[in-house]
């Protein structure tokens, strides 16, 4: 999808990766024999399905009703067209419970309720040794192209609780053929339509090859493989814009979706995912059905939270944590570092800043802890940009980092001043400050990081624009100012975190970075076929901007989610591919219906 690299507003693309691993073969423990869902004459108003009795304690139970808030800015809003031919990708939340990816993010193995290597919170890419095939069962690659080998035995479940859309079928290579020259022609292309060719081709039942149109590109298994628009559908439905057309192969089928209110949708009883526990095979998922509210505010949205009609609601903003501590103690919540990083771009280019002296005194006299306030998360680690902590693949803590990096966040604006004097600055300068940013938050910011600066001789002159004005500006390289307030991504595939301090990329054109290792690393990098070579490259090119100082970091962004204690076999993951997609994962929940009932809610 498009995320938001944002100048205060600048939007851009953002991408990640894979990996392979696999799956044994046990028992299992199936309570009924699943059946297609059947198709009523007329749509039904949804009514919750028979409270199941409970087995013995400590096992799976099976039915209930789960209500979950998606991302704000999806459950706050009625979706568009699930058409991805018209563009856009707030339908894309509402999709994923029918649609599946061809890869997925394998948190059973990895996540905490496994060995417990990475936590799967990321709202953005999950490294790619994390990975494994959910449609595909095994895949290869080599210079001229991607070998791709479908799993046998997955079956489209053409019937939904409104109509037989199509018939039950197995899914086949001639089907991602056809859903990937599909999406080649949406608006957004997935942006893997200039690495391959239109050659793409079923060679048997369950194998297609997709040949690259200019060598191997690692970027290729994330852009068709789980960026969130890559999902899965039938070609019996392509162009459809209705939603009571949409089947799939995912844990779910559409219900019913009522404008302004609802969208939901029962198990798919024949999805072929299963989960062991205590040593049994259980057949997924254990949920009768799922609603996704349409809330128009967050304020409703938290108040349905605290009051149990909702179980499990992702991006709470921390401007909320504290009132859901007070008014729901029993509510359990992961609340952590988000995908994105406010920092004051330098333009490297420019006096003083052309000088990477200069640009490291402006670190050392910036205090980074004093802006932790701005992001609602406490004990989080000073050293969160340009490496994200919850990328575990990458990430590097500050005290195993040279100490020519280590000293930049040692707040020293002593130090800061007599390095601007070594440099020519004895009596510091003057740098104007751009930005689009009117609201109390970021006045504050401003003012707080004004009287750093002060501190070691630099006086900001801050200029703020309307944000129209800002982009237009923006985008014409016509700001005037030396330093922005930007917001980078980072949690994304290391060549694409890299690709705002190319120095030809458009999303370099504030800082204007520039560094020829860099450069070549990042082309290096999507050429890499071996995952520890090419996060071996990523370091090298991180710490090196790292040590320039091409930005100066402020604070991140905070990102939480919160559910009651009464769903089962849930470790708090929230996504298993790219921003953001838990379908999966609640796929495997169940509800404690005694747990429910005792702590007053039905």
């Amino acid at each position: 999808m498009k995320k938001k690299i944002l100048w205060l507003g600048l939007s851009c693309l953002l991408v990640a990766s894979l990996v392979l691993a696999s799956c044994a073969k046990e028992e299992v423990v199936t309570p009924t024999a699943p059946t297609a869902p059947t198709a009523p004459t007329t749509p039904t108003a949804p009514t919750a399905p028979t409270a199941p009795t409970a087995p013995a304690a400590g096992e799976p139970q099976y039915g209930g009703t789960l209500t979950v808030g998606l991302a704000a800015r999806a459950s706050g809003a009625d979706p568009p067209s699930p058409d991805l031919m018209d563009g856009g990708r707030n339908q894309l939340d509402f999709l994923q419970p029918i649609l599946e990816n061809v890869l997925t993010g394998d948190f059973v193995k990895y996540g905490p309720r496994g060995t417990n290597e990475f936590p799967f919170l990321m709202r953005g890419f999950d490294p790619m040794q994390f990975m494994k095939g959910q449609l595909l069962e095994s895949w290869e690659v080599t210079d001229e192209k991607a070998i791709w080998h479908v799993r046998p035995g997955i079956y489209w479940q053409g019937t939904n609780a409104v109509k037989k859309v199509m018939e039950n079928r197995e899914l086949t290579a001639d089907d991602m053929v056809a859903w990937l020259l599909y999406i080649r022609q949406t608006p957004g292309e997935l942006a893997f339509k200039g690495m391959t060719t239109d050659k793409i081709i079923a060679t048997d039942r369950y194998t297609l090859e997709i040949p690259f149109s200019a060598g191997f590109n690692y970027l290729l298994m994330y852009l068709v493989g789980y960026e969130d628009r890559a999902l899965v559908f039938p070609p019996e439905i392509f162009g459809s814009k209705s939603w009571e057309d949409y089947v799939g192969t995912g844990p779910f089928v559409f219900e019913e979706y009522v404008v302004g209110s609802y969208m939901s949708y029962l198990k798919n009883p024949n999805w072929w995912q299963t989960e062991t526990i205590n040593g049994k095979k259980y057949e997924l998922p254990f949920l009768d059905r799922m609603v996704v509210p349409i809330i128009p505010d967050m304020a409703s949205a938290v108040a349905a939270l605290r009051t149990g009609k909702i179980d499990w609601h992702e991006l709470i903003p921390a401007t909320w944590w504290d009132s859901l501590d007070e008014t729901a103690p029993q509510l359990e919540s992961r609340r952590a570092i988000s995908s994105y990083t406010y920092a004051a771009a330098l333009r490297n280019t420019d006096p003083p800043f052309n000088n990477v002296n200069v640009r490291r005194a402006m670190m050392i006299g910036t205090d980074i802890s004093a802006f932790k306030h701005f992001c609602g998360v406490s004990g989080q680690p000073i050293d969160f940009f340009p490496f994200y902590p919850l990328d575990t693949s990458i990430y590097i803590p500050l005290e195993e980092m040279p100490e020519d990096i280590q000293i930049l966040y040692d707040y020293n604006p002593t130090l800061a001043k007599q390095m601007l004097a070594d440099e020519g600055f004895p009596n510091g300068f003057t740098t104007t400050f751009v930005t689009s940013g009117t609201d109390a938050t970021t006045q504050d910011l401003y003012s707080t990081l004004k009287a750093q600066w002060a501190k070691f001789g630099v006086t900001l002159d801050i200029k703020i624009y309307d944000a129209p004005a800002f982009l237009t500006l923006q985008s014409q390289e016509k700001l005037p100012g030396s330093v922005a307030l930007a917001a980078f991504e980072q949690a994304d595939a290391p060549a694409l975190v890299l690709r705002t301090f190319i120095s030809d990329c458009l999303l370099n054109i504030f800082n204007r970075y520039l560094n020829a290792r860099v450069d070549e690393l990042g082309v290096l990098m999507q050429k890499e076929k071996n995952d520890a070579e090419r996060v071996r490259m990523a370091q090298e090119a991180l710490l090196l901007v790292l040590k320039e100082v091409a930005v100066v970091p402020l604070y991140p962004g905070s990102d939480g989610h919160f559910w009651w204690p009464w769903l089962k076999n849930y470790y708090g993951e929230r996504n298993v591919g790219d921003w953001g997609n838990p379908m999966p994962i609640l796929a495997h929940v169940w509800i404690d219906q005694d747990m429910k009932a005792e702590m007053g809610y039905k």
